[in-house]
């Protein structure tokens, strides 16, 4: 029986959130049972969602816009580039009626990729239904404020001082898996998603000026199909007032960080995921 997920995305702005959202549709184990904005242009994040699943003719649950503004009150970060390889989306229809954090907050798991603003407000509602969190974000080698951390870092400590158990990946993980120039060639070549998806990779190396870049999204949904490429220790996130993430070892702690994995496989298996959702 397939495991229900709601995913929670800032899509747009890095790739690896279209990447992840690819790598859910390429899971059999997994049913998107929804998917909710975060950050920014909600709405337009949204329609990206919708053009993404369209494509290959997925059924999804509701796809909800959700918070914009950081509860932090933290200026928001735009690129520019968000959309803009996917023309007339405002034609892409979208549930602007339904209540984001209530979906949230009803689904026993939440897979949450973006800033967590979101997630935060689902937490704090009473009598939510979350049972576990799957996060990308951190850095637990204190290098750096993670992006998704530091965009609100009010909404990241509420999240993490709920008690709500939590399975995370940082930076310190995310960073060491690499997708190059012959993964695109094998994306591009995969139908008309993977058309998108690889010219959604390479605009986003040319923001960055890179030539690869680190699916740290994907990470965070193969990390709950696929755990044994991954080493995990428990006990206790807390996020500090600079946005910085720091890990405490317990036994029993409600937290879950990735130590280690297997970059070779993790790379390989997001791939794989990737062209299953591509019908390849």
């Amino acid at each position: 029986m397939a495991t229900s997920v709601v995913l929670d995305t800032d899509i747009g702005t890095d790739v690896d959130d279209a990447l992840a959202l690819a790598v859910i549709l390429g899971s059999p184990e997994l049913e998107l049972a929804g998917v909710t904005t975060v950050y920014g242009d909600v709405l337009l994040r949204a329609r990206m969602v919708a053009r993404v699943a369209g494509i290959v003719g997925h059924e999804v649950g509701p796809i909800v816009p959700g918070l914009a503004e950081p509860r932090s009150g933290r200026e928001l970060f735009w690129a520019g580039h968000e959309g803009s390889l996917m023309p007339d989306l405002d034609q892409e229809q979208v549930n602007e009626q339904v209540d984001a954090i209530g979906l949230l907050a009803e689904s026993a798991t939440v897979v949450a990729v973006g800033p967590l603003t979101n997630v935060a407000a689902a937490v704090e509602r009473p009598g939510h239904r979350i049972e576990q969190l799957f996060v990308m974000g951190c850095d637990f080698s204190l290098a750096e404020a993670e992006h998704n951390i530091k965009c609100d870092i009010d909404a990241a400590a509420a999240v993490f001082a709920s008690g709500v158990p939590a399975t995370v990946i940082g930076l310190d993980q995310t960073l060491r898996v690499r997708l190059d120039a012959a993964v695109v060639a094998e994306i591009e070549a995969a139908g008309e998603l993977g058309r998108l998806l690889a010219a959604e990779m390479r605009q986003f190396w040319k923001f960055m000026a890179a030539d690869s870049n680190a699916p740290h999204d994907p990470a965070a949904v193969l990390m709950l199909v696929e755990p044994e490429l991954f080493t995990f220790r428990t006990g206790v996130i807390e996020i500090v007032s600079d946005g910085f993430s720091r890990f405490t070892a317990s036994g029993v702690g409600p937290h879950r960080i990735v130590t280690d994995l297997d970059t070779e496989a993790v790379a390989r298996r997001i791939v794989a995921r990737i062209l299953t959702a591509c019908g390849k």
